[in-house]
């Protein structure tokens, strides 16, 4: 039977030298709604943790002196027994969390599943959801949108965990009522029955990138793409330029899906321009 590992990981920073410091995670089988285990381990590890990560998921460093390093957790004996393309690895923002594990020597074998990625297809920004327009596509979000408060509850309850955010377990079980949500919404739009199809075609969509269709930094914070294309087309090759350079040197801010967008818009550009009898630099050939 095709295992479900939907997990979350908390860790003393978002450096590349940082690691993980607490995991989460609920193990089910697909077409079984019932957990077949729990996991919400503290581990420790030789980087401290930093004072903007403490901050956030609550965690000190007297916390997790005495606890064991996570090669020795549980958690890592088991993702690592279940490592195999017939089960699915399943995580918000699975790439930060994917990294955090291959920084322990984790080599991945699963069916990979990011329910951020897959909700960016399936939920753009501004769609109505419950009288609510989607203003982003994080977890929390999804969670005031999307479930109720009877609904956590019940969950939490199944587990004997606490819901809080930024708490690897908790975003677990909040994380695991919104996978059954995207479900349904894939079943939906691409008319699929079959359990495994449905998880096969979400594992599809996070392989796929997405268009970005609104800035939200810079000078044209809050203007389209194709908008900035059309009066400051010099600043979408500069973004184009520092995409690029992350996307080389495997910083953490590089954003696929940003740099899809603006390959795009920059390939246009030269068909545009080769139809109208320009080369790549506006010059007439």
């Amino acid at each position: 039977m095709n295992k479900l590992i939907i997990f979350d990981t908390e860790t003393t920073g978002l450096s590349e030298e940082d690691k993980i410091i607490q995991v989460g995670a609920i193990i089910s089988e697909l077409g079984n709604n019932e957990h077949i285990e729990k996991y919400d381990e503290l581990c420790s590890t030789e980087i401290p943790i930093k004072i903007e990560a403490m901050s956030v998921h609550g965690i000190r460093q007297v916390d997790i002196d005495n606890k064991p390093l996570y090669r020795d957790t549980s958690f890592k004996k088991t993702i690592d027994a279940l490592n195999s393309n017939e089960n699915y690895l399943i995580a918000h923002n699975l790439d930060f969390d994917l990294n955090m594990l291959t920084k322990e020597g984790f080599i991945n074998q699963y069916k990979l599943i990011d329910t951020l990625q897959c909700a960016k297809h399936l939920y753009e920004i501004g769609d109505d959801i419950n009288g609510y327009k989607v203003p982003n596509h994080k977890l929390q979000t999804f969670r005031y949108m999307l479930l109720t408060q009877e609904d956590e509850e019940k969950e939490a309850e199944k587990y004997g965990v606490e819901i809080k955010a930024h708490d690897a377990i908790g975003d677990v079980v909040i994380l695991k009522l919104f996978l059954l949500k995207l479900y349904f919404r894939v079943k939906e739009k691409f008319n699929i029955s079959n359990s495994i199809e449905i998880f096969d075609k979400m594992a599809e969509l996070t392989k796929l990138p997405v268009e970005v269709k609104i800035i939200n930094f810079g000078k044209h914070n809050g203007k389209t793409l194709v908008e900035i294309e059309s009066i400051d087309p010099g600043w979408i090759d500069w973004l184009h330029r520092e995409q690029q350079k992350q996307k080389d040197s495997n910083d953490s801010k590089f954003n696929k899906d940003l740099f899809y967008t603006l390959d795009k818009l920059r390939q246009n550009r030269d068909i545009n321009l080769a139809n109208n009898g320009y080369d790549s630099s506006g010059i007439k050939f």
